[in-house]
């Protein structure tokens, strides 16, 4: 159980990139994207979404066990959700997959209110939640840009 939970949180272990861990591990997860989510149904979209939000706060909870760290570095799923939910229902095109992946990423660095604060919630929750609140906010300023024709 241990492996795998690491494999998860991880994402493959791209967790254990030493400078930048978590833009590598969505990048790593463009792909994934592409393939299987770009054109998926959208209830099936937010019901996996939804699913490996929990599963990261469960799976993250043991992870900074394992890790001995409250919110380890090498944790990463919580940028695969967080563009997950940037990415939510956004028309596909490359510009907008590309300018995605920048949004999500600023937004998780410099984590605007409430994100900054929702770390200091316990456990996975404290790890999974900010990187939600990024999302979501990733997701408004996509429609925004979507809306004035600059995506």
């Amino acid at each position: 159980m241990r492996k795998i939970i690491i494999i998860f949180t991880t994402f493959f272990y791209t967790g254990y990139f030493p400078k930048g861990s978590g833009t590598v591990a969505t990048a790593a997860f463009v792909p994934f994207y592409f393939l299987f989510f770009k054109a998926m149904n959208p209830w099936l979209y937010a019901s996996i979404t939804i699913a490996l939000y929990f599963l990261g706060v469960w799976a993250s909870n043991y992870a900074a066990v394992i890790f001995k760290d409250e919110d380890p570095s090498q944790v990463v799923i919580d940028e695969v959700v967080g563009f997950l939910i940037t990415m939510f229902m956004i028309p596909f095109t490359w510009k907008r997959l590309i300018v995605g992946f920048f949004v999500a990423r600023i937004l998780d660095i410099i984590k605007p209110f409430p994100a900054y604060q929702s770390q200091a919630l316990r456990g996975g929750n404290g790890i999974m939640a900010d990187d939600a609140i990024s999302g979501f906010q990733g997701l408004a300023l996509m429609w925004i840009l979507i809306y004035f024709k600059a995506i």
